[in-house]
């Protein structure tokens, strides 16, 4: 692999070195650096050529180059030289391509810098007989932070205390950690709250917590104490984030793809009083500085990636599209469409916002262009900026980060010139520095499934949601010239609520940073399903002997229980997901190769997996164990079947329409195995040149899938190849997907009505 730009042995930029603040010797008398302090501090010590047209005898003869850490953009910074020795002229160079054009007795300069960077201002001093030294500082210039964000996240400081609050989605926790200024830290409180708390948000004296499963946005004090109330929202809605206009919160509505809003009357009292147009697949949100709210389409449709822009006030709603990045793949970088969108991070700048996700190569494939994906290509953790307040993508900035997989969560620097992201499969947090645009130190090792960051006000520590680890990490990210070890842990949860089994599935579902599961740290089985859902991408996997393959929700499917999976049935056992992680991650394995190779057991209708390793095992236990799928809400506000609903059950359940005659019984799907590694398929007219092969073979029919979370799941079919449930009734000319060719509008919309409402539930 090619060395990053970021790497130490490829050339710096004299105008934006990594180092901030480097007070660089300037021979073997010169003073030691100045002590630093903050996240900019330490960083990739810089080489200086101090006295390279210097003779070995001219020790007598020092520069000092001093100058501010920071300043704003049009600010005079002052460049002095007054600390040198045995100098009678002095030179300055600003960094910015501009300077001195001769030497001057005058020790100092007054430069004014007019875009933000880090700008390395050169000194050259020389004596009276022509014997030269030089010193250079950095200066990072910056743009006033001039607002102060509101936006989700799993983890935030409490705004004007010295405490961060977290959230336990598996335990139903809101937990508050403290820290004083001798460096102690301590759980200052915990605070049930209602079903699968997501993010939280301050506002006022509360922090409003969406909780996704109970459908309600609690209020927590601020305090840790006290009463917890909490705000209903539609049914089915999964609310998971919020930001704060004015006075009133605006909570995303994942299921409906709204926002909100909630506000409090006279006496104090929350009530939801409006809904507002987003986007589909609400989640991330964040106030703008002009007063707007920005709300992120979690999955991103093939086409490109959309951020929805609300105005509170009147409703009114625009779209900032991401398009798709064409290029090739390669060991470094590789084409498609961000996704995965879970937060927006807006610099305290007012300039930019921030969007973490993952790069999904839907460009590539050995179908799509010949060209098959790889471990590396297949997808890659990315940032994309987007411009405010006008809201266009600076494409050329969009930045992936080699050997990591997907960016969960970001957080600024108070001055808006780092981004600290969080890799949720890597254990891992990257720096990236914005003056230069590339990668600029690193924590590793941190705990798995790091889901949110958040600074303190003096950038100095950074604390870290390793969600499932259970606990808040802090490090001290003053010098990160080297990983830096935590300097406390506390636990989140105050008992774990899950047994050691399906905790230890639930780690290795969600990490790419064992080398057994996936090679160079890119891909885990959460990145294509996180949370147990889809990604709602689909794959060409015509390489792995398969086709074009729309990924597969596995949330109410409870592994399948002892059926065929895939759209294929190419595996019959969870365990056979070895399969895809020694060829497809190109991990070595969680079997031993005694244990892979035994037997048939390499094969995945082969001699069962189960039973050979406890990792193996656990793994596939936990993907048992998601056996509940989520609330439609195209139901009624109770949860019932609405009227056209009703009349779409009941064609749906006709023998003259034939749905349930492979769609039947409480999971809606006849799929099983009719003898011993022969499943039961089915071919309804929509396998095409796309569709490849199964396990190399003749693809003659498909497994029949579950009903259940088809609200949620679009695209349909085993290949995308129908966007709405319209588009899948429609290219059923023949009724050999069910009879329903002859049905009319009406009754289409009905069966449609229906469809949509199945989560699980029996009506």
């Amino acid at each position: 692999m090619r060395c990053p730009s970021w790497c130490p042995r490829r050339a710096r930029r004299l105008t934006a070195p990594a180092v901030l603040l480097a007070l660089t010797a300037c021979g073997s008398d010169a003073p030691a650096p100045a002590a630093r302090t903050g996240a900019d501090a330490g960083i990739d010590a810089a080489a200086s050529d101090a006295g390279a047209d210097a003779p070995p005898d001219a020790g007598e003869l020092t520069a000092r180059a001093i100058a501010p850490a920071y300043a704003f953009v049009g600010e005079p910074v002052v460049l002095d030289g007054a600390a040198s020795t045995g100098a009678v002229s002095y030179q300055w160079t600003f960094g910015d391509g501009d300077g001195w054009d001769a030497p001057r007795a005058e020790t100092s300069a007054t430069v004014t810098y007019a875009a933000p960077g880090r700008y390395a201002a050169v000194l050259a001093v020389r004596d009276a007989v022509g014997r030269q030294r030089t010193d250079s500082v950095t200066v990072s210039v910056t743009w006033p932070a001039a607002f102060v964000p509101s936006g989700s996240s799993t983890l935030a400081v409490v705004p004007g205390e010295q405490r961060v609050a977290v959230v336990g989605p598996d335990s139903d926790e809101v937990t508050f950690v403290e820290w004083t200024a001798g460096g102690a830290f301590s759980v200052a409180a915990r605070v049930t709250v209602p079903g699968g708390p997501a993010t939280l948000t301050a506002w006022g004296d509360v922090l409003a917590v969406p909780c996704r499963d109970a459908g309600v946005v609690a209020l927590v004090p601020t305090t840790g104490a006290g009463t917890v109330r909490s705000v209903a929202m539609p049914y089915g809605s999964r609310p998971y984030g919020a930001a704060v206009v004015g006075d009133a919160l605006f909570v995303s509505l994942q299921g409906t793809g709204e926002l909100a809003r909630v506000e409090r009357d006279a006496q104090g009292e929350p009530s939801l009083v409006a809904r507002l147009p987003a986007v589909v697949d609400a989640r991330g949100v964040a106030a703008l500085p002009d007063g707007r709210l920005a709300v992120t389409r979690f999955r991103s449709a093939s086409s490109g990636a959309e951020i929805a822009v609300v105005d509170p006030q009147t409703g009114g709603r625009s779209i900032w599209p991401l398009g798709v990045d064409p290029q090739a793949g390669s060991d470094t970088e590789n084409g498609g469409v961000p996704t995965y969108l879970g937060q927006v991070v807006v610099s305290p700048t007012g300039r930019e916002i921030a969007l973490p996700g993952l790069q999904a190569n839907v460009v590539e494939g050995q179908y799509v262009n010949g060209v098959p994906l790889t471990f590396q290509t297949t997808l890659r953790a990315v940032t994309a900026f987007v411009d405010l307040p006008g809201g266009g993508e600076r494409a050329g900035d969009r930045h992936q980060f080699d050997n990591r997989g997907f960016a969960s969560a970001a957080a600024f620097s108070s001055r808006g010139d780092f981004l600290f992201v969080a890799m949720r499969g890597n254990r891992a947090v990257e720096r990236y520095d914005l003056l230069r645009r590339d990668a600029s130190g690193n924590v590793q090792d941190l705990g798995y499934a790091p889901n949110g960051v958040a600074l303190s006000a003096d950038d100095r520590l950074l604390f870290v949601d390793a969600y499932l680890s259970r606990e808040v990490v802090v490090y001290d990210v003053s010098d990160l010239s080297t990983s830096p070890v935590a300097v406390a842990r506390l636990p989140i949860v105050s008992a774990e609520p899950l047994s050691p089994t399906l905790l230890r599935g639930k780690q290795l579902f969600d990490d790419s940073a064992d080398p057994r599961i996936s090679k160079d740290s890119y891909i885990a089985c959460g990145h294509c399903h996180l949370e147990g859902d889809s990604d709602q991408r689909v794959w060409d996997f015509t390489d792995r002997g398969e086709g074009m393959r729309n990924t597969i929700s596995l949330l109410g499917r409870a592994g399948t229980g002892d059926g065929p999976v895939h759209w294929s049935a190419n595996f019959d056992e969870i365990q056979d997901f070895e399969n895809d992680i020694r060829n497809a991650f190109r991990g070595t394995g969680l079997l031993t190769d005694t244990d892979w190779s035994a037997g048939t057991r390499a094969q995945t209708l082969g001699d069962p997996k189960a039973g050979a390793s406890t990792d193996l095992d656990a793994l596939a236990a936990y993907v048992t164990s998601l056996a509940s799928e989520l609330p439609s809400p195209f139901r009624e506000a109770d949860g019932s079947l609405g009227a056209g609903a009703l009349r779409g059950k009941a064609l749906f359940e006709s023998a003259a329409v034939g749905c349930t005659a492979c769609h039947a019984g409480a999971r809606l799907t006849d799929s099983g195995f009719v003898s011993p590694g022969v499943p039961r398929l089915h071919d309804v007219g929509t396998i095409g040149a796309a569709s490849g092969q199964r396990l190399g073979a003749t693809l003659t029919g498909l497994d029949t899938p579950t009903l259940h979370g088809l609200w949620h799941s679009a695209p349909y079919l085993h290949d995308g190849s129908a966007a709405t449930l319209e588009a899948v009734l429609a290219r059923n000319a023949l009724d050999q997907h069910g009879v329903t060719s002859g049905l009319s509008a009406g009754d289409r919309s009905d069966l449609v009505a229906y469809l949509l409402c199945l989560d699980g539930r029996t009506d």
